[in-house]
């Protein structure tokens, strides 16, 4: 269950601009509130299909690219579990992506800048709220650029790990959940990284610098999103 309680003897010592606090009870999503995410999803335009593992997943994000359409990556641990990534790099198709710039040697400024002018931009979400929203925290921000505005074609691929509530769980799963093993993945050495706790802290390796809510598909957009019956990502 979802636990909301405006004291401050919590973990967070801020939870977001929400200003409220709270604490995620991990539990098993039932399949009518994996549904009900759908329903909402698709209430709202975002072409939103269940895919029942990761491969079945992969499967219908290639089926959605073009062979002939530029794909740009933002930066997701979810697209590396489903083997998107490997399957993307030897399809033949322009990609831009860090991770595999990374592998290359190449220039991952130069992938992000170029992600934005791609046909179609492929990403997983932060957290996915019952209601219907993406809420993603960034530190650089071309990831979520890419979900509002550049690419006209998105795709999200998300497990049901990421499933919340609302918005101000979502916010609180983020920071507790999601930004602490990313960091730690990164290398980085903010607080969470070493604490394991968000801080808010004002560390230049901060990851909470832009916050974003995607109600409904930005206009020019076409969107797709593929909810997973796994865990993937953090």
């Amino acid at each position: 269950m979802f636990l909301l309680c405006t004291g401050r003897k919590l973990a967070f010592r801020r939870c977001s601009e929400y200003n409220q606090c709270v604490v995620l009870v991990k539990r098993d999503l039932s399949m009518s509130e994996i549904q009900m995410a759908l329903d909402a999803l698709n209430r709202k335009g975002f072409n939103a299909v269940y895919a029942a593992n990761a491969e079945q997943a992969k499967n219908i994000v290639l089926s959605l690219i073009g062979e002939n359409e530029s794909v740009g990556v933002g930066g997701s641990v979810t697209l590396d579990q489903i083997g998107l990534l490997d399957a993307l790099a030897d399809s033949g198709r322009a990609v831009y992506s860090t991770k595999l710039a990374a592998r290359r040697g190449g220039d991952k400024e130069e992938m992000r800048r170029l992600g934005m002018t791609a046909d179609v931009y492929l990403s997983s979400t932060n957290a996915l709220t019952l209601e219907g929203d993406l809420i993603n925290i960034d530190g650089t921000g071309n990831r979520v650029a890419g979900m509002i505005y550049g690419p006209k074609k998105v795709i999200i691929v998300a497990g049901r790990n990421k499933l919340t509530k609302n918005p101000h769980t979502a916010i609180a799963r983020i920071k507790k959940q999601a930004c602490p093993p990313n960091a730690r993945r990164l290398g980085l050495s903010t607080p969470c990284a070493t604490q394991g706790v968000c801080a808010d802290c004002d560390s230049q390796q901060r990851m909470c610098n832009v916050v974003v809510r995607i109600q409904w598909p930005p206009h020019g957009k076409e969107y797709h999103v593929v909810l997973v019956d796994g865990d993937f990502g953090y």
